[in-house]
C-alpha cells in the first residue's frame, strides 16, 4: 500500500539460556553426556507504523521503566536480565522520529508478557489509551495466572500483574484474523501463549510478517521446525508455523522475528523507515 511504512524501535537486549528460545538446542549423547547450557543475548523491539488513514500505530511497546533494575521479581531478573538504557525505552525511541506517546492513535499488543506490554505505562490517558488491541485469550489467561494469588506479582511464562493495572487504559479484544485497515492485517497465532496477535504489513515495496513470540527466531521456524522452550501449546505452535508458511508463500513475504540476534543485526532501526 502506498504511504504505509514502519520503523523498528529498539529497546535493548535480554539475556537468557538458549534453551528458553529453542527447547534442547544441543542434546547430550553417549559421548557427551553433560552438555553445558548456552547463554545468549537477544534483541527486544516494537514496531512503529505510519498509515495514511489511521495515523501512527504501535505494535508492542517494549518494557516498563525499571524492568532492567528492580521492578520485576528477582528470579526473573536473574533468568531474563534486561540490558537497556534510558534512551532505549519507548518514549525516547519515539523521539527519534519527532513523536511522543500522545501522537500514537492505536496500539496492538501481541501478547501481555512484560517485554512486550510494559511500555503501555507511557500511554495512560492519551489518545491511544482507549484504542489498545489485545488477544482476548492471552489477556484472560495472563489475568488469571497473575491474580490467582494476592502475594505473587508474576505469572508463568512472562506475565506481570502490575502491567494489567496501568491507569486510564482500555483494552479491546481481538478473537480472530481481521483486516485492521488497507495494508494492515492482524493474524491470530497459537503456541507461545493461548493467543498471540501477529501482524502483516503490505507495503508498496514488500509484505512483512511480524509473528511476535509465536515464532521467536528463525531457528524455530526452520525448516526443520524447532519447538521453543517457553511453550503453552505444542499443537498450536505447529499450526502457527504452517499458517506463517502459507502466508509467506502467498505474499512472498519477509518474516521479522522478535528475538533473533542474527536477523536483528541486519535490520535498520529508527529513525529509518521501511516503505
Amino acid at each position: 500500500m502506498k504511504g504505509l511504512k514502519f520503523a523498528i524501535l529498539h529497546h535493548g537486549y535480554i539475556e537468557n539460556d538458549f534453551a528458553w528460545n529453542v527447547a534442547v538446542p544441543k542434546p547430550g549423547n553417549i559421548k557427551e553426556k553433560n552438555v553445558l547450557s548456552e547463554w545468549i543475548r537477544v534483541p527486544t523491539f516494537s514496531v512503529l507504523i505510519s498509515h495514511p488513514d489511521l495515523g501512527w500505530i504501535l505494535y508492542d511497546t517494549g518494557p516498563c521503566l525499571r524492568d532492567e533494575k528492580d521492578r520485576l521479581p528477582l528470579f526473573v531478573r536473574e533468568q531474563f536480565p534486561l540490558f537497556t538504557s534510558r534512551e532505549e525505552f519507548l518514549d525516547k525511541q519515539l523521539s527519534l522520529v519527532n513523536l511522543t506517546p500522545e501522537d500514537i492513535s492505536l496500539i496492538i499488543v501481541s501478547h501481555m508478557h512484560w517485554d512486550h506490554a510494559g511500555g503501555l505505562s507511557f500511554f495512560s490517558n492519551t489518545k491511544a489509551s482507549k484504542n489498545i488491541l489485545v488477544s482476548e485469550k492471552d489477556y484472560s489467561y495472563g489475568l488469571t495466572v497473575t491474580h490467582h494469588c494476592s502475594t505473587e506479582p508474576f505469572g508463568g511464562g512472562g506475565y506481570f500483574k502490575d502491567n494489567f493495572h496501568f491507569p486510564g487504559l482500555t483494552f479491546n479484544f481481538i478473537e480472530e484474523d481481521q483486516s485492521l485497515a488497507p495494508g494492515i492485517d492482524i493474524i491470530t497465532l497459537g503456541g507461545h501463549t493461548p493467543g498471540v496477535l501477529g501482524l502483516v504489513l503490505h507495503l508498496e515495496s514488500d509484505t512483512f510478517i511480524f509473528p511476535s513470540d509465536a515464532v521467536n527466531m528463525s531457528r524455530n521456524y526452520g525448516p526443520p521446525m524447532a519447538y521453543p522452550g517457553i511453550l503453552y501449546d505444542s499443537i498450536g505452535f505447529q499450526q502457527t508455523v504452517r499458517k506463517l508458511n502459507l502466508l509467506q508463500k502467498t505474499y512472498q513475504a519477509k518474516i521479522i522475528f522478535p528475538h533473533d540476534p542474527v536477523q536483528f543485526s541486519y535490520l535498520e532501526p529508527a529513525p529509518y523507515f521501511y516503505q
